[in-house]
């Protein structure tokens, strides 16, 4: 008798080879569709429809039928698994799977959103967020930061009954809130926190629900501590370039990202929302969405080579970014996802860790390096007022020096 390896994988039993419940076989092979369909791969689906397939038994067995799948029912089979002396691990690794696939295909329903507010804490955060929409003309992307980071503030003044009392919103009552949500983040997060609470507390002023301003009894954030832009070398981008295999699906699609962050200054959410129809062949032009405005940039040929290349291998994906996942699903790239693969490109190179907004440095530092002006650094970057792209001018010692005069001459 074959004796179980230790190290094999658990399970609690076996599934039956063929299936039976109430699942079988219509839902199990309509599962199997929908993740090939998603981008998984033959070893990722079996766990998934293996899980299914249990579910399927257990249904059966308590004689549930495919109308009554809801959340009681599934929590029960979760207790159920969960009970057992071994545990299946598919229970742990294919969850959340199982039930985005159950949504999608119509057997349970969606859990229930915040779409439409309920409470007035709710309720007065929509109107603050359309007030930043159409009064202070701010990008969805900016809204949903100071969403995001003052929202909570009115449960401070939330009463038992759910209303909200204004009048209790005080300096001591916003700093203990500014304090408490920066405690896990950095001090450049921290300085969202305090602009988002200003933003809040100066719509409620302007609409009448304070009577007061006590904007100036915030604390102040602490300095960030934040320097000269700090860009990378050559020899460190050619590093980054360097351990990124084009022969390979995701070497290409990581050297394609690093020379469209260092030669055209792109923030990592700028690349992540690029999109096939973005990319102008004919004319050899990239276009460029971000911080709530559209430019257009030439496409060097460095960059369209790189592209070209990691286009052909591009997997077929759920959508139409020019980057997207290696692993199911196959989307578009997330802005964290972009910044890590950097970062990680970055470790294999044995150099410090990078991110992708030091490349956008780069860019705009070589521009000023091969004496292009202020204004083109700025078209390059997207920036909205030369102002910000002034930094820049700071880091360009060659043509300070030029500008500085030497010692014990009298400036002509």
């Amino acid at each position: 008798m074959t004796q179980r390896s230790a190290t094999a994988r658990p399970y609690a039993d076996r599934v039956p080879r063929i299936p039976v419940g109430p699942l079988a076989s219509t839902v199990l092979e309509e599962c199997r569709r929908w993740l090939v369909a998603q981008g998984y791969s033959p070893g990722s689906s079996t766990p998934v429809v293996n899980l299914l397939a249990r579910l399927s038994v257990w249904m059966q067995e308590v004689g549930a039928g495919i109308d009554d799948i809801d959340e009681e029912l599934l929590d029960r089979f979760v207790v159920r698994e969960r009970s057992r002396v071994v545990v299946c691990t598919t229970v742990k690794c294919s969850w959340n799977t199982m039930r985005k696939f159950l949504t999608a295909a119509g057997y349970l329903a969606p859990a229930p959103g915040e779409v439409d507010p309920v409470t007035p804490a709710q309720v007065a955060v929509t109107t603050w967020c359309s007030w930043m929409r159409y009064e202070c003309e701010l990008s969805e992307q900016t809204i949903n930061a100071r969403r995001r980071y003052a929202g909570g503030l009115l449960e401070a003044i939330t009463g038992a009954d759910g209303s909200l009392d204004w009048d209790r919103l005080d300096t001591d009552v916003v700093n203990d809130y500014v304090a408490g949500r920066g405690r896990p983040y950095g001090q450049a997060a921290r300085v969202h926190i305090v602009g988002a609470v200003r933003s809040l507390l100066r719509w409620a002023l302007s609409t009448g629900r304070l009577d007061r301003d006590i904007n100036a009894g915030i604390l102040q954030p602490a300095s960030t501590g934040r320097g000269l832009p700090k860009g990378v070398s050559s020899e460190q981008v050619g590093a980054l370039l360097a351990v990124c295999d084009p022969a390979t699906p995701i070497g290409a699609r990581d050297r394609a990202v690093i020379t469209v962050l260092v030669r055209l200054g792109l923030r990592a959410g700028e690349v992540a929302r690029l999109r096939l129809e973005d990319i102008d062949w004919a004319n050899g032009t990239l276009k460029v969405t971000g911080k709530g405005r559209e430019h257009a940039l030439p496409i060097p040929c460095d960059v369209g080579q790189a592209l070209t290349v990691w286009l052909r291998v591009r997997p077929a994906a759920l959508d139409r970014a020019v980057f997207v996942r290696m692993r199911a699903p196959r989307k578009m790239m997330t802005t964290q996802g972009l910044s890590g693969i950097v970062a990680r490109l970055s470790g294999l190179a044995g150099i410090d860790p990078i991110y992708a907004h030091r490349l956008r440095h780069t860019a705009a530092m070589d521009v000023l390096a091969a004496g292009g002006t202020l204004t083109e650094a700025r078209e390059l970057l997207g920036h909205a007022y030369t102002v910000t792209t002034m930094s820049y001018a700071k880091v360009d010692l060659v043509s300070l020096r030029e500008l500085a005069v030497p010692f014990g001459q009298v400036p002509r």
